[in-house]
């Protein structure tokens, strides 16, 4: 079963993060509040740049209908970790 994460869930464990914060910062927290897999991947796969707020962080996540499991590549192309086009869900 594939599992998505939703803003509210995202911000439970960025909470105390202080604004404006950098993506690796954004990374630590997570980490430090044991997020899940799926929360820490989806926060891992956005943007390289500083967040205002968190619902810029939310946004990056959500936004343009990306699904923190999948990666995009340089032109764009989600890709499906390599797997030759084919979907593998551990779940």
């Amino acid at each position: 079963m594939t599992h998505t994460v939703n803003p509210i869930q995202i911000q439970e464990f960025l909470g105390g993060v202080g604004y404006p914060a950098e993506k690796a910062e954004l990374v630590r927290a997570a980490r430090e509040q044991r997020a899940d897999s799926n929360v820490l991947r989806a926060v891992e796969g956005i943007p390289d740049r500083t967040y205002a707020e968190p619902t810029e962080v939310s946004e990056a996540i959500m936004g343009a209908g990306r699904h923190p499991e999948r990666r995009a590549d340089p032109s764009g192309n989600e890709d499906s970790a390599e797997r030759g086009g084919e979907r593998f869900d551990a779940g």
